[in-house]
């Protein structure tokens, strides 16, 4: 008896994994196959005598109200089925064959309260039926330390799986002793222990774990979270040298293999970003350059970021994602800096609730632009979980492209609206970029060339002349189809040859003599 239970219970594990994979990600019905309702006294055999389309496989009884399942090839569309049997006389309706499944709704015993609106706002149960996360993203939440060991954290915390906690050794010799859970940059010791509260905070959001029975749940509901502590107690005093040795950091586990696929930074301005710091830059966009995307919190200052930049959320890079905050309503958080140009979408900020430093077991509210930035990192892990595949600046559109636009928003971020991740999830952005040329032959006195850019639209590029006589005309960063123009100075004395990036393509120009 004992042995046909488990037998019966595996064999339905077995046939609910079956269904799950086997059912498609695109359409949500099913392809080669509509239901059909007979008008009454309409036999089946009358509709089979002469069907509406001659290419029908079968048709069978679906319950005893009239209906049919019928079906036929895959080559044809499903509206053109419905069309043809929706005009037959025989027939009352037709219609798809939709697909129905369980929605993904976590046991957390405070899921639905209110401080776990922005969840719903951003459509994260929807989200959850195609994928809840995975353990191989990586998450680097650059904070005040996180409390590791949370009730609602632990699983999901990264741990190096080349180091030995605690024994003194640098295990992986990759130069940081006891980097178990990640590191401490402020005090420099491998002890990323959360002091403040605010790390702490925002990994909740990031992947507090789901369906765990246990407080709240994140984003993710599966993942990893790296602890990246740059603070102490007070929140102040973090350096540029800490920043770029934090990202230095990063970007080594990253080449290590580790698979880091997002930073989430809820910090900026004075004291440690009081300007542009070309070093920090650097260091971000060497982190995109290996597969990272970087989400930034526009800040707290109620001002536009596009007149008095927040640093490093203002640097325009295609690998940097800055965030405003809203509330439960959609409308601006009053602190909520924005920027139509350097501030990129909105995502709730007012009233989060998450985990908190208190205790093992404690949870609790904050506000800021710092609660919005951990609900779109946990967007784009979730978003890489689902789709390996996504760049950085594939990530960033796609994010972007599927956000809610509402009125709140117009011209006050970019994308004119609040973050999606079901939306994201469904209608993902590759960002591919296509040019005109690749090459020109330029003559000595010099002159302006244009190449053609294709790309979706928000899939930001880098435009960079490695060479000093060849100017570029207009900003270093472009988003989406458009021109790049630039100027080839004259030469006196000799041909040369000179170089351009546009997303990472080369353009070479042949300055020669004699030429027309």
């Amino acid at each position: 008896m004992l042995f046909r239970r488990f037998a019966k219970l595996l064999a339905s594990i077995l046939i609910a994994a079956a269904t799950i994979l086997a059912q498609p990600r695109g359409e949500p019905f099913a392809e080669g196959e509509i239901l059909v309702k007979l008008r009454p006294q309409t036999q089946l055999s009358n509709l089979l005598a002469n069907p509406p389309l001659p290419s029908a496989v079968s048709a069978e009884p679906v319950g005893d109200l009239g209906w049919v399942l019928v079906k036929f090839s895959k080559e044809i569309a499903v509206s053109s089925a419905i069309s043809a049997f929706a005009a037959d006389p025989k027939v009352e309706a037709a219609q798809p064959n939709f697909y129905y499944h369980l929605l993904a709704v976590p046991n957390d015993p405070q899921w639905g309260s209110s401080g776990l609106y922005g969840l719903t706002k951003i459509a994260a149960p929807a989200a959850w039926d195609f994928s809840t996360g995975s353990s191989s993203v990586v998450v680097a939440n650059i904070d005040t330390g996180m409390r590791y060991t949370h009730e609602d954290l632990a699983a999901n915390m990264w741990r190096n799986p080349g180091e030995i906690n605690g024994n003194g050794i640098d295990d992986d010799g990759n130069g940081f002793v006891d980097d178990y859970y990640g590191y401490d940059f402020f005090f420099n010791d491998p002890d990323p222990w959360d002091e403040n509260g605010h790390g702490t905070h925002t990994g909740g959001t990031i992947g507090a774990v789901g369906n765990n029975f246990l407080g709240v749940v994140g984003v993710n509901w599966n993942v990893r979270i790296m602890a990246i502590k740059i603070y102490n107690s007070t929140g102040y005093g973090t350096t540029s040298a800490m920043l770029v040795n934090a990202y230095s950091y990063i970007r080594m586990m990253k080449l290590r293999g580790v698979n880091i696929r997002v930073t989430n930074n809820s910090y900026g301005g004075c004291d440690e970003a009081c300007g542009y710091d070309q070093a920090t830059r650097d260091a971000l966009d060497a982190l995109t350059a290996v597969g990272v995307l970087n989400v930034f919190a526009a800040g707290n200052d109620n001002r536009d970021n596009d007149i008095t930049p927040t640093f490093p959320a203002s640097y325009q890079s295609p690998g940097i994602l800055a965030v405003a905050s809203s509330t439960n309503t959609d409308a601006r958080s009053s602190f909520s800096n924005w920027g139509a140009t350097s501030v990129d979408l909105a995502a709730p900020g007012s009233g989060i609730l998450s985990t908190t430093r208190t205790s093992n077991s404690s949870y609790g509210t904050l506000s800021g632009t710092s609660m919005a930035t951990p609900h779109v990192s946990g967007a784009a892990a979730l978003l890489s979980a689902y789709d390996p595949s996504l760049s950085p600046v594939s990530l960033k559109a796609s994010l972007m492209n599927t956000v809610d636009v509402l009125p709140a928003w117009a011209n006050i971020v970019k994308a004119g609206g609040r973050l999606n991740v079901a939306a994201a999830l469904q209608n993902r952005t590759q960002c591919d970029f296509n040019l005109s040329a690749n090459s020109f032959t330029v003559r000595f006195r010099g002159g302006y060339r244009t190449v053609a850019v294709t790309a979706a639209n928000n899939c930001e590029y880098d435009v960079k002349s490695e060479t000093r006589w060849i100017i570029l005309d207009g900003p270093e960063v472009r988003s989406g189809s458009g021109q790049v123009t630039f100027r080839v100075a004259a030469s006196q004395r000799w041909s040369r040859t000179g170089t351009i990036r546009i997303a990472g393509q080369a353009v070479s120009i042949n300055q020669l003599r004699g030429v027309n």
